[in-house]
């Protein structure tokens, strides 16, 4: 039986929504990765679906990725995740991420602490604690809390620090950030160590 190989026509150039290399995809796919950066995409429909403005200003239901330090669009959002650690604070295992978001939209946005969410493999999630909660893994420790809900205007950023109590048996499998309506994520690979 003779090997079926895609025709070119069903191919659509597009540009990846991270890094804006461009890209060769299957039409007739929802989903798709980058070769430059590494990241990968779901769509919630398929790319030969899409009119040329929503190909031109792609909106991934679900963007992957097992980098940080990279600016990363969520609906009207944008974050940037600058680092991840583990740390021991009082004989609790921690999990930190310093987050920033940035306002490039036309409208306020609503920063929220419970838009970051850990899962473990078997399932399980872990919220940010809050620094009034736990004031030792924030002020004790030099890390500024990102807070419950802050807005920011246009042009404005924002950048602070989370902390994940999770006990020291799990395993983390990913780290998540969801906004807009409807809700857009992106899924951060964790491949982390405890020590």
């Amino acid at each position: 039986m003779p090997e079926h190989k895609p025709n070119a026509s069903n191919f659509i150039t597009l540009q990846c929504p991270t890094c804006g290399a461009g890209l060769q995809v299957a039409g007739e796919k929802n989903q798709f990765a980058c070769d430059h950066c590494g990241n990968r995409y779901l769509l919630d429909r398929k790319l030969e679906d899409l009119d040329v403005a929503e190909r031109e200003h792609l909106e991934p239901n679900v963007t992957y990725t097992h980098q940080i330090q990279q600016w990363l669009r969520v609906a009207e959002y944008e974050v940037f995740l600058h680092s991840i650690s583990v740390e021991t604070v009082k004989k609790e295992r921690v999990l930190y991420i310093d987050v920033a978001y940035r306002n490039q939209s036309a409208m306020a946005l609503k920063c929220r602490h419970d838009q970051w969410i850990v899962f473990d493999k078997e399932g399980y999630t872990y919220e940010p604690v809050k620094d009034y909660n736990f004031p030792e893994l924030y002020e004790g420790n030099a890390k500024r809390y990102l807070g419950l809900t802050r807005i920011i205007t246009p042009g404005m950023r924002l950048r602070g620090w989370l902390g994940f109590l999770v006990p020291p048996s799990t395993t983390l499998e990913y780290l998540q950030f969801s906004g807009g309506t409807p809700a857009k994520t992106v899924e951060f690979e964790l491949q982390l160590k405890w020590s």
